[in-house]
């Protein structure tokens, strides 16, 4: 029987903000899980949705796809921490037309226990169970991208965002690049949240990568990892003109925009990136 991936995501220590933050990132995040569920429309079997309090639940393809999703949905919540289980295995109970609260199968029973060990796995905000010998050596590859930019500011994380706007990593065509430009329009939005806003004004940065480009038109020139050609090391997170072309946008100095690349590992974990989606692809 095919197998599946189950995604199941929810908020670090959400009883920790106040009601009216809470309400106000819920709602966020209610928008951001409607627009990523259009952006990978291509791989998502059942919509990521809320399904109890402050978890999301969804249905998808390939635990690269979940794992994708997952990874931007990280981005464009940021600083909101979150984690996420990632399940892979048969989805045998199928409810037709129905949402993916009403279905069930290993694949969600795995999605929940790799979520219930991630609470207490320092280092790993993300964890995938498939149930094989492969995932203890497939889950420390697919957190390294989230342990490398784990100390970023909203800057860099802004800065970071942008980039994967514009040099999308993508899998087997998971990604709708025609939709991207939904993230821009959602990630400007930000600024209307009162939780976002006091936290950019306690940072010492007067203007932000979305602030400063917010007339842009962004094309997207997507970064297939299954294509990847290189047969020592990965590279392909990076490509020539990236910082050029942020710095005409952004209207700031390229140098400025390269050391902020190399002091927020921003090619490492893209590189790391595709290193487990190609990990993922060949031991799942």
């Amino acid at each position: 029987m095919k197998n599946y991936a189950a995604l199941i995501m929810d908020l670090k220590k959400s009883r920790a903000y106040s009601v009216e933050d809470r309400n106000s990132i819920q709602n966020y995040i209610l928008s951001v899980i409607q627009y990523l569920n259009i952006v990978f429309s291509l791989a998502v079997i059942r919509e990521v949705e809320f399904s109890a309090g402050d978890e999301m639940q969804g249905l998808f393809s390939s635990p690269e796809a979940a794992y994708l999703y997952f990874r931007m949905f990280r981005m464009i919540v940021f600083p909101v921490e979150t984690r996420a289980g990632i399940g892979v295995g048969v989805w045998n109970v199928k409810i037709e037309h129905a949402s993916t609260t009403a279905q069930d199968g290993p694949v969600y029973h795995n999605a929940r226990h790799a979520i219930e060990h991630a609470k207490n796995a320092q280092g790993y905000p993300a964890l995938l169970y498939s149930e094989t010998k492969n995932d203890v050596f497939l889950n420390t590859p697919i957190n390294t991208p989230f342990v490398l930019t784990s100390k970023h500011s909203e800057y860099q994380n802004e800065l970071m965002l942008m980039l994967e706007l514009l040099y999308p990593i993508n899998f087997q065509q998971v990604v709708d690049d025609s939709k991207i430009n939904l993230i821009f329009e959602l990630v400007t939005s930000k600024d209307k949240l009162n939780y976002y806003t006091n936290y950019k004004k306690r940072r010492a940065f007067k203007k932000y990568p979305f602030v400063m480009a917010q007339s842009a038109n962004l094309e997207p020139f997507p970064i297939e990892a299954a294509n990847n050609q290189e047969d020592f090391y990965v590279a392909a997170g990076k490509k020539r003109g990236m910082t050029t072309q942020l710095s005409e946008i952004l209207n700031i100095s390229r140098q400025s925009i390269e050391k902020t690349f190399k002091t927020a590992n921003i090619y490492e974990a893209r590189n790391s990136t595709i290193a487990a989606l190609l990990l993922m692809d060949k031991y799942l």
